[in-house]
């Protein structure tokens, strides 16, 4: 029998490479050229018109396409607590596409780093569609935007409210002084489609007219979880949302019914067929080995965390890895480019390749996806095989290099400070051998609610509260939603029923999409989503369709 190999969702994966995006990532570039030594005129009075902005400084020409649509980098002073200036300031790394002086602009709001390599200049399909200039921010906190030396970050003023005075800021200053005519639009997605949406809130709260429309794409908002009094970042919506909606819906006998079937025979298997789940525990282990350390460390430590039992308590850790697995992978790949891959758990019990091929499967790791890409590109080098989804694999593994080197951790201080953190469903666990509490039990160790209980305070869902409540009665700041169907995010989406109430805000859910927002491309979304983008951005903006 042919063996599910790594290769083999390598030819599924690449053919998305222009999809991912990673909790807000994108690799959409423009063919750029790196800029004479000799600036042009135009250049020169961009940079000397950027440079007269108060507060800005350092600004650069990094990149020219003709000397035209050319990509600036500068920084912007801002105080390190707003509601404090004399307390010190900090400067806030941007980037700008410039187009034209009078031209619309979209601010791209990003919740994490600004990304280092030459994939820094990606474009969205918002821009492309208004033709209009491109400003993106770097978050508070994240790579060079640092209030405060490297070593000696204490994150006081990392919240959503510093991070939107910032923005503010950079808007008004560039509204007066030069962009000052044409729309503005802020969008991002996944955490940069959260801090644009916070932005909208903190906007209405201090009166605030910066932006014409809001445009967050697949954005979750979770207000974390509360049982017996104790509250958990922890929002186990997108984990329910995955398992009763993610591959749903597809007709009987279709590849992604049978692979939505074979996904939730596998939960069952680990738990109740001892050969599949000692092989799944192995594979697991090796290619989790830090996890599978905290695991029996806490065994051994008699923690009351531990069912008492090894073998249950490093079911658990399998359960939560290819949990945690399919989530990805219905985030950032269209089921129905993989849906053909899922292993037969039920043969897998029997059947020695159908095992190896469940253990592959389960056992890929975002370093393995990149290294391997990273070879057969060469391989193909080698080929002198020129064909067009060789780019897809250079940009696929691009982006799961970067993806792979990123730290995490000022992403997930902000989780548990005030955002929450997706937590996963173990509802299909079989009760007889494991229930979904002994799992929520035993993989708790692994959780950033653990990770940081003791050493920052929480506001305990109050923002994502409050937000939620917001979107459903605000009046001010017109809001597009735009979500996946099969994007586990989906889950944590505003209340669909509110949402309709309230004119001022909209939302798309297409059936195709993934973690992303190249709503112009057909094989990311629907032709009916993107029109549906594009007649609530009308509606906004009082502009006719393009």
């Amino acid at each position: 029998m042919k063996h599910i190999k790594i290769q083999h969702l390598l030819g599924a994966v690449a053919m998305t490479a222009l999809l991912l995006t990673g909790c807000a990532k994108d690799n959409s570039m423009t063919d750029i050229t790196p800029v004479k030594e000799q600036s042009t005129d135009d250049a020169n009075e961009i940079i000397q018109a950027l440079s007269a902005v108060e507060g800005i400084t350092g600004v650069e020409l990094l990149f020219s396409d003709d000397d035209k649509d050319s990509i600036y980098s500068f920084y912007f002073e801002q105080p390190i607590d707003h509601h404090h200036p004399e307390n010190g300031t900090y400067k806030q790394q941007v980037t700008m596409k410039f187009v034209d002086y009078d031209q619309d602009v979209v601010l791209y709001t990003h919740g994490y780093a600004m990304p280092t390599s030459d994939d820094k200049f990606f474009d969205v399909d918002l821009r492309k569609h208004l033709k209009a200039n491109l400003v993106k921010v770097e978050h508070r906190y994240f790579g060079l935007s640092l209030p405060g030396a490297l070593g000696d970050l204490d994150y006081t003023f990392f919240d959503a409210e510093q991070q939107s005075h910032d923005l503010h800021n950079i808007v008004q200053a560039l509204k007066q002084h030069f962009f000052k005519t044409g729309k503005w639009v802020s969008t991002g997605t996944s955490k940069d489609g959260i801090t644009s949406a916070l932005y909208a809130y903190y906007s209405d709260l201090n009166g605030w007219k910066d932006i014409d429309v809001f445009v967050p794409f697949c954005a979750p908002f979770m207000p974390g979880t509360t049982e017996n009094g104790v509250f958990s970042c922890m929002d186990s919506s997108p984990g329910t949302y995955q398992t009763q909606v993610c591959g749903s819906g597809y007709p009987k006998g279709s590849d992604e019914a049978v692979a939505a079937m074979r996904i939730k025979q596998l939960y069952n298997a680990i738990c109740t067929n001892q050969v599949v789940r000692n092989a799944c525990i192995k594979a697991v282990c090796l290619v989790y080995p830090e996890g599978y350390g905290k695991i029996l460390e806490q065994y051994n430590n008699y923690s009351d965390n531990s069912t008492g039992n090894l073998t249950k308590d490093l079911t658990a850790l399998v359960y939560n890895h290819i949990s945690d697995r399919f989530f990805n992978f219905f985030s950032y790949v269209p089921f129905s480019y993989w849906a053909t891959l899922v292993p037969d758990p039920v043969k897998a019990a029997t059947d020695e390749d159908e095992l190896e091929d469940l253990t592959n499967f389960i056992s890929l790791s975002t370093t393995e996806l990149a290294d391997s890409i990273s070879n057969l590109f060469k391989h193909k080098e080698e080929q002198s095989i020129t064909r067009s989804s060789d780019n897809n694999y250079k940009r696929l593994w691009e982006y799961l290099n970067e993806l792979r080197n990123e730290s995490s951790m000022p992403y997930e201080i902000h989780a548990f400070k005030e955002l929450g953190y997706a937590d996963l469903d173990y509802s299909l666990a079989d009760g007889t051998f494991l229930t979904a509490q002994q799992i929520q039990s035993v993989i708790f160790i692994l959780c950033p609610q653990y990770k940081y209980q003791s050493l920052y305070p929480q506001d305990k869902g109050k923002l994502m509260r409050s937000f939620r409540q917001w979107v459903y009665t605000e009046n001010t700041q017109p809001i597009i939603f735009v979500y996946a169907k099969n994007d586990p995010w989906t889950g944590a989406r505003p209340d669909d029923a509110a949402i309709q109430q309230n004119p001022m805000t909209k939302m798309i859910i297409d059936p195709i999409a993934t973690h992303n927002h190249s709503f112009l491309d057909r094989e990311s979304y629907t032709e009916v989503s993107k029109q549906a983008i594009i007649s609530a951005l009308n509606t906004y903006l009082g502009t006719a369709a393009k």
